[in-house]
């Protein structure tokens, strides 16, 4: 269970998305606002919500007082953002809101959470010529996170708006990802308001709400039917308002009226309708206002209503904004949309989740090798050998489109397709040991790339080792080489002395090595499976027994296996679960350690 302080809490749309993954918990919470604060209070009803100043050595050191009674595990927020935005001039520099990642900052390092994340604008990234972004990174790396930023937009995490946000992550213990896109169709408009009631402008049977303020009057709530809805109230807009709005074309905007009525004096800025098939614009605080941009019904001549708003933030009927309409607005505008909040906290779930298991020789992960690094190297893990067969990126849906009847191609899976086949080279090479060797599996294709990665990062090539297969795959033997050999590389790091184990009884060694295509017993369902003959012959070669040997993308495991069975130590890394369950019942079938 991680537990939450959610700081800038605002109405709670980062909490609440959040808390749709049963594994998390708000328990504390803060915000300067106070009607912010009453939304919060009475959507949260367990979590200790503060309303005040974080800039305020007292209010700090209650935050951190509680949020260590509490068992805070986890900090989520998003930081006053308008000096990034575009609204805000992009100020970087010169706009002390900004600073307030300071006090973000400060918050974390007391509590030292495993995870934070923090939300703010597209724009961040760039402010400054990326100032910002390089000083957080900075300053959160040196109290021990590892960190992980991007730009997510909602409308591709089922929200029905474009929304795009900066999203950092840390962790203390890996480099967490951002979530996948959902990959689904985009949500729209229609989709999340046409079941509302059609309100024109001032529209709505009210009544009053004594929950917050007894001695409020403007507190209201709508009924529908026999439930009460709250929140869909429409503004009530000026007679010149309603006329401008009464010219926009359904769907249409200022740009589709006659000349003579576009002008300044007519359209200041832009009145636009939201469009019923599309996902909605960026919804910001001002959306009750029709010249601030799409922001109108589609058809309608109104503003849209808090309700509308907040149902394109992917709010739920049940959540209710407390305030004037000025402060709601300013709460759902500035929320965090709670379905993209419920796709990061469903990814990092999934990533503490992956699978392991470890002994004193053999140690696998159920994790990403790009990812997984970051622990290795805060782990002062220093292999002796890399051994690694990584996705070929060789997968094509028809490989003989010249063939009179052609034939399905290779197509491995999604791992084998748009693989970033050198990156992870660097990072490797540097956690290597001094004397430590590299042997890299790979396409004919490749060699040339892989060699030239290799020679920029403090390695020797020494040469190109080939697999030659004595039953190898037909190809049509009219029209191309039968393909009988694979190809590996191996390199050394600069200066190293490398082990090279010559058998005594041969007088030098081929970098050749025969053996059959594996089939049989030793055959398992991943597509790409090296032959166990082959490395046991390898790694008998390149190290001595007790060597410790790392796969980042250990596939079926057969380097596991040959490393087991030969007394050699062995950490694999593969990311893709069914293959790393593959992997892990080859190499523990027998002996169990």
């Amino acid at each position: 269970m991680f537990k939450i302080l959610d700081l800038f809490c605002g109405a709670g749309g980062f909490s609440y998305g959040i808390e749709l993954n049963k594994n998390f918990k708000t328990v504390v919470a803060l915000d300067f606002n106070k009607s912010a604060k009453d939304t919060f209070t009475n959507n949260f009803k367990n979590v200790k919500v503060i309303c005040d100043d974080i800039t305020s050595e007292h209010v700090k050191s209650k935050i951190i007082s509680l949020s260590k009674s509490e068992g805070v595990n986890m900090v989520i927020g998003g930081p006053p953002c308008q000096g990034f935005s575009l609204k805000g001039k992009k100020a970087g520099l010169e706009d002390s809101r900004n600073f307030l990642f300071l006090e973000y900052f400060n918050i974390v390092k007391e509590i030292k959470p495993e995870v934070f994340i923090i939300e703010n604008v597209k724009a961040l990234i760039n402010s400054c010529n990326g100032y910002f972004i390089d000083q957080i990174i900075k300053k959160f790396k040196e109290i021990g996170y590892f960190i992980n930023y991007g730009v997510m937009d909602s409308s591709k995490f089922g929200v029905p708006q474009i929304r795009e946000r900066t999203i950092i992550i840390g962790s203390l213990s890996k480099k967490l990802s951002l979530p996948k896109e959902l990959g689904k169709k985009k949500i729209t408009v229609r989709e999340a308001i046409s079941d509302l009631e059609f309100l024109n402008s001032a529209e709505g049977n009210f009544i009053l709400d004594y929950k917050i303020n007894p001695k409020s009057s403007y507190q209201k709530i709508m009924r529908k039917n026999s439930l009460n809805l709250y929140n869909h109230i429409s503004t009530k807009h000026s007679e010149l308002a309603l006329k401008k709005l009464s010219f926009i074309p359904a769907e249409g905007d200022k740009s589709s009226l006659p000349m003579n009525l576009r002008g300044k004096q007519k359209f200041h800025t832009t009145w636009s309708r939201l469009i019923w098939d599309k996902p909605s614009p960026t919804i910001d605080t001002r959306f009750d206002t029709p010249s601030n941009g799409r922001n109108s019904h589609p058809i309608l001549n109104r503003a849209i209503t808090p309700r509308e708003a907040a149902r394109l933030q992917s709010f739920p009927d049940t959540f209710i904004f407390y305030g004037n309409k000025t402060e709601i607005c300013k709460q759902i505008g500035n929320a965090v949309p709670p379905l993209m909040a419920k796709c990061i906290a469903d990814s990092l779930i999934s990533q503490y989740n992956f699978e392991k298991v470890e002994s004193d020789f053999i140690k696998i992960y159920n994790e990403d090798a790009y990812v997984y690094i970051e622990k290795l190297k805060k782990d002062n893990i220093r292999p002796n050998h890399i051994i690694t067969d990584p996705p070929y990126n060789i997968s094509t849906d028809n490989n003989f489109d010249t063939l009179r009847k052609p034939r399905v191609g290779l197509k491995f899976g999604d791992w084998d397709t748009n693989f970033n086949l050198y990156g992870w080279i660097p990072k490797y090479i540097e956690i290597l040991d001094k004397n430590g060797s590299i042997i890299i599996f790979c396409s004919y294709r490749f060699i040339s790339y892989i060699i030239e990665v290799l020679e920029k990062n403090n390695a020797v090539v020494k040469d190109v080792i080939k697999w030659k297969k004595t039953n190898p795959m037909p190809r049509n033997i009219d029209r191309r080489y039968v393909q009988d050999t694979e190809f590996a590389v191996w390199a050394v790091k600069k200066s190293s002395k490398w082990v090279f184990n010559r058998k005594i009884d041969s007088k030098y060694l081929r970098a050749e090595f025969q053996s059959s295509v594996v089939s049989g017993k030793e055959k398992t369902l991943h597509p790409t499976q090296k032959s166990l003959k082959i490395l046991e012959e390898i790694i008998e070669i390149h190290t001595n027994e007790g060597d410790l040997i790392i796969d980042p993308f250990m596939g079926s495991g057969t380097t596991g296996v040959a490393a087991k069975k030969l007394k050699r130590k062995f950490l694999g890394i593969e990311i893709e679960n069914e293959y790393y369950k593959l992997a892990k019942d080859r190499i523990f079938k027998e002996n169990k350690e």
